[in-house]
Order: structure tokens, then C-alpha cells, then sequence
């Protein structure tokens, strides 16, 4: 492989990412890495906030920011821990489980899992997964 063909992978994966974002908000009306943040709690409970840094990848003055955001949209609840003063931990609400909730069943957000679905079968989904994560995990040496 030559460096063009990567550099246009590359920038075609941007330009999906840029699409598939913008196509998600403007179908559930939410941003992805917000609602990800949701389900990561909803399915894993409560957690700090340096463990959900950690396994979304995110910055720290990012998800300070989305979990502002989200604290104060009453999505999450955000708390010191008492054995440990230094750890914030994270709560979801019952409010963020009803958008969640109502999120997947809205006309917009089924017009985009069918947009998605009759393009991809599961398989192609399960290994572009596969194959997004094997590009994530990529180090130099």
C-alpha cells in the first residue's frame, strides 16, 4: 500500500465519522458521544468519571465537559466519593433512561437504523466493528 491510498482511507473515515455524527443528531436528536456516555452508565452503573474517560477514550477536559452538560440537562448525577475525595462519581438518572428509552422508538431514529440496515447486514456491521477497532488499537513502535 502506498501513503496516498492510506492518507484516502483515512480521510474517507473522517468523512463517515463527520456524516454518521451529524446523521445520528439530527435523527435522535442527541450527540453520539453523549448518549454513548448514557448507555455506558446505564448498562454499567455507577462509575467514576476517570473510568468512563478511560473506556470511551475521551479526554479529561472532554468528559468533564459532556458530563457538565449532561449533570445539567439532569441526565447524570455527579458526586465526590467519600472513601476517596479525588474520584467524581457518576451517576445516570431516571431521566436519562426515559430519553434512552424513547430515543430508539422515535420515527426519526427507526428512518435511520433502516437507512443503515438496508445498506449493511449484521455481518458487515460486526466486522467493520472488528476492523475500526483493529485501526484504534494500531501503535507505533
Amino acid at each position: 500500500m502506498e501513503i496516498d491510498e492510506l492518507i484516502d482511507v483515512l480521510y474517507r473515515l473522517k468523512l463517515a465519522d463527520l456524516n454518521m455524527s451529524e446523521m445520528f443528531k439530527s435523527q435522535t436528536n442527541s450527540n453520539l458521544t453523549r448518549y454513548a456516555m448514557l448507555l455506558y452508565l446505564k448498562h454499567g452503573g455507577e462509575m467514576t468519571q476517570t473510568h468512563i474517560q478511560n473506556k470511551l477514550e475521551i479526554n479529561s477536559s472532554a468528559i468533564t465537559r459532556h458530563l457538565k452538560n449532561l449533570e445539567e440537562e439532569g441526565f447524570v448525577t455527579r458526586v465526590r466519593n467519600p472513601q476517596n475525595n479525588r474520584e467524581v462519581m457518576v451517576n445516570i438518572t431516571s431521566a436519562a433512561e426515559g430519553e434512552i428509552a424513547s430515543c430508539s422508538k422515535t420515527p426519526a431514529a427507526k428512518k435511520f437504523l433502516k437507512l443503515v440496515s438496508q445498506e449493511f447486514t449484521p455481518a458487515e456491521i460486526v466486522e467493520l466493528s472488528q476492523l475500526l477497532q483493529r485501526l484504534s488499537d494500531l501503535e507505533l513502535k
